[in-house]
């Protein structure tokens, strides 16, 4: 049985902005319903929202600006990244329509690569297209299917991090395919705290959140071909929307629909940030143990923004976020999804 844990508080002083009258603030704690993670939901904080507001100029010159260092563009990628070694791809390197993957230069587990959506050096939020979406991922999976056939590793993540905001060290938008032997935290947590869900009550827990959620009306988006998107109810950062897919519990599991399904989802949540003056964000999909079908997990995916281009930029994460892993939100994940959901009807 899935619960929505919250208390709700009134933070009171004396503020100097309404001349020293008392002013009471709401807090809500909340729990997320799966890993009992806790994280703050903080209204009426409205200088906030313009940490997240895009400078467009500057966007722009650091754009161009970058432009003619980037070895992701078509015109240096072939000369200047790495190659895999030829008894592991002989090819070198992968293509699939625009996309080029190719291993990770500065390797962050023991299988990394690199791959570039796109032959742009730079594209608005609005400008990426389920196809462009689509061929990257499927291109990721191919590498991932090798890997895993090569040297029967066991795990796998894709992330995407978007503009120097978002921890990007390039412009040119690009994936992050990580293989490995050993779980990330987690992902451990989720397995085993789904497959203990299902022992108690008999039932998936995604499948019995995605149900729960489409009867409450209030954090659920929609659903795109066997992919089911939603709201969390309690975020971990701000404009956070989370996907499953019904029935997959790792990546080697999903066909060409299910990318494509992925693919179009992601489209539209980057739409919306587009139209809310965001530009950086952080993407991660996140996959069950290669080897094996879970009937109690789902894979799925978690993007969240992050605060913008802009001259003197203020980092969204602080050290509740940092070391205490606490979420922290000013908009309410149910205001969020009022906004989103014209993007999915």
């Amino acid at each position: 049985m899935i619960r929505f844990n919250k208390l709700v508080a009134q933070a009171e002083f004396l503020s100097p902005l309404k001349n020293f009258q008392p002013d009471s603030q709401p807090i809500e704690y909340r729990e997320d319903p799966l890993l009992g993670l806790t994280s703050v939901v903080r209204t009426g904080r409205q200088f906030w929202g313009s940490l997240y507001k895009t400078d467009e100029a500057l966007l722009k010159q650091m754009v161009e600006g970058s432009r003619g260092r980037c070895f992701f563009c078509p015109e240096k990628a072939a000369t200047a990244t790495p190659r895999f070694l030829p008894d592991f791809i002989p090819e070198g390197r992968l293509t699939r329509g625009e996309a080029i993957l190719f291993p990770n230069l500065f390797a962050q587990k023991g299988h990394s690569a690199i791959c570039v959506m796109t032959g742009q050096h730079y594209l608005p939020l609005n400008g990426f297209t389920p196809a462009l979406l689509s061929d990257a991922l499927k291109l990721s999976a191919e590498y991932i299917g090798r890997v895993h056939r090569a040297k029967a590793i066991k795990y796998a993540e894709i992330g995407w991090n978007y503009l120097f905001p978002g921890g990007a060290s390039i412009v040119h938008p690009h994936l992050q395919v990580l293989c490995s032997d050993m779980a990330y935290y987690l992902l451990r947590e989720m397995v085993a705290r789904g497959q203990r869900h299902q022992d108690q009550y008999g039932r998936n827990f995604w499948e019995e959140l995605v149900d729960t959620e489409q009867k409450k009306g209030e954090r659920y988006l929609g659903r795109i071909g066997d992919t089911e998107w939603l709201l969390p109810f309690a975020p971990t950062r701000e404009d956070e929307v989370n996907a499953v897919v019904r029935g997959r519990s790792h990546f080697l599991e999903l066909g060409e629909a299910d990318w494509e399904a992925l693919a179009e989802g992601l489209c539209r949540v980057l739409r919306y940030y587009g139209a809310k003056g965001l530009s950086s964000f952080n993407l991660a999909l996140y996959s069950g143990p290669l080897a094996a079908s879970l009937p109690y997990f789902w894979m799925g995916l978690k993007i969240v923004s992050r605060t913008s281009v802009q001259p003197m930029p203020v980092n969204d994460v602080w050290y509740s976020n940092n070391i205490l892993i606490d979420g922290f939100v000013t908009e309410p994940p149910e205001d969020l999804a009022r906004g989103l959901r014209p993007y999915f009807s």
